[in-house]
């Protein structure tokens, strides 16, 4: 008998339930002083399968990417970039393109809680590229099955659900002391500004929270979202809502290379919230403090002068 565990979790864009086909299962215990321990660490996605009421497959798709990541903290990210994703067309968005490029990305971060007795996690949802996300709370089944995570959302009216399911990535096979000081969940502190003198600078937009994740596996994610942001008028945005979300919110993942030796870090970007980013690396500086990481992007030229931003963020992981 394969040993499955099973409880709820799913994502913010697709709606699902506790049903469909599932093999012959036993619940695998959990840990008895915590029963998040299963989850933590790094989880690629390998499937979305969507059923219907009766237990009939409707579709299945293995070609969307992206990652969900749990930490013993009790903090947690989720990403997921739809097939096909394509850079826009033209030099301005066509509102098609625009309302296309959201619907194809998922992103949200938050805690999470596990209910081994209810066989339920729930996402407790801080932000999302979906400004009506912010504050929900996901509860989701799920099972586990050697080294595959299977997330679950409630049933739709229809009794339709959709199945997530998702491989667990090994840890890297050298991990060095550098990488051990960036894996864990960092969260935002604040972003400086500086001119070529050192002299600071005001910031006219900056964010009010975000996590930025490194994990033993060799990946990362970073979600970073803006105050002031509008909820759409009607469940649908439309395609200017669409672009005001967008432009509030930073979401990428993928890879990542440490060269310690000059002291900067590769973000490689193989999902990205915006469609012109896919494909691109990432390179910031870095520098460590007491449970501090400070990023910094290539300086930019402004009116004939080098401007320099620093993004720092504070350790939540133990």
């Amino acid at each position: 008998m394969r040993s499955i565990h099973c409880a709820l979790a799913g994502l913010a864009l697709l709606l699902g339930g506790c049903a469909g086909p599932t093999a012959d299962q036993s619940p695998a215990p959990a840990a008895a002083d915590d029963p998040g321990a299963p989850f933590h660490g790094a989880w690629e996605l390998a499937s979305i399968v969507r059923y219907s009421g009766e237990g009939e497959e409707l579709s299945r798709n293995e070609s969307s990417t992206g990652f969900i990541m749990y930490d013993p903290a009790g903090t947690m990210g989720v990403v997921i970039q739809g097939a096909d994703r394509a850079p826009y067309a033209g030099d301005e968005a066509t509102p098609e393109e625009i309302l296309a490029a959201y619907r194809s990305y998922t992103s949200y971060f938050g805690g999470f809680t596990v209910d081994p007795e209810a066989g339920t996690v729930t996402h407790h949802l801080r932000a999302s590229m979906n400004p009506r996300g912010a504050g929900s709370d996901y509860v989701r089944h799920y099972e586990f099955e050697e080294d595959s995570l299977t997330l679950q959302p409630p049933a739709g009216a229809d009794g339709g659900v959709v199945r997530l399911t998702w491989r667990r990535l090994s840890d890297l096979a050298e991990l060095t002391d550098e990488h051990r000081r960036f894996i864990g969940f960092w969260e935002f502190s604040r972003l400086d500004r500086t001119d070529d003198s050192g002299t600071a600078l005001p910031v006219q937009r900056t964010y009010e929270d975000g996590f930025i994740i490194y994990t033993a596996s060799g990946h990362m994610a970073v979600h970073l979202v803006r105050p002031g942001r509008e909820l759409s008028a009607a469940g649908r945005p439309t395609a200017e809502e669409a672009a005001a979300a967008m432009s509030t919110y930073v979401s990428y993942f993928g890879p990542y290379t440490i060269h310690e030796e000059e002291g900067f870090v590769v973000h490689q970007r193989p999902g990205c919230w915006f469609p012109g980013c896919i494909g691109s690396d990432a390179r910031r500086g870095y520098e460590f403090g007491d449970g501090t990481l400070t990023l910094r992007p290539p300086a930019r030229e402004v009116d004939g002068g080098s401007v320099q931003d620093a993004l720092t963020w504070e350790r939540i992981s133990d």
